[in-house]
């Protein structure tokens, strides 16, 4: 079993978006061109992708217009939205054996 890690940028206040929902705090983080920062490795390690509803939504909608950030990996966001009309069920924990 693959293990789950949280890569998450947050402001020193521990908010990760502004009052609007923005993220545009963010620069200076390293990630410019020229000075990826961190990520490009970190994703490197990557097999699946775990977000909520509110980020997924602002990537469709306002971050990504040109293609999905995460091709050919499985993406799987998590919400309480019945609209919904998929659900994806996944087993977090390793059933116990006897």
């Amino acid at each position: 079993m693959g293990k789950i890690v949280l890569y998450l940028a947050m402001s020193v206040d521990g908010y990760i978006a502004d009052e609007q929902g923005g993220v545009g705090w963010l620069g200076g983080d390293g990630s410019e061109p020229g000075a990826p920062g961190s990520y490009p490795a970190f994703y490197e390690t990557v097999d699946t992708i775990v977000m909520g509803w509110t980020t997924y939504h602002q990537i469709i909608t306002e971050l990504v217009w040109e293609s999905w950030p995460y091709p050919g990996l499985p993406c799987y966001v998590v919400t309480h939205r019945q609209e919904l009309c998929t659900v994806f069920f996944l087993s977090l924990f390793r059933a116990a054996t006897s």
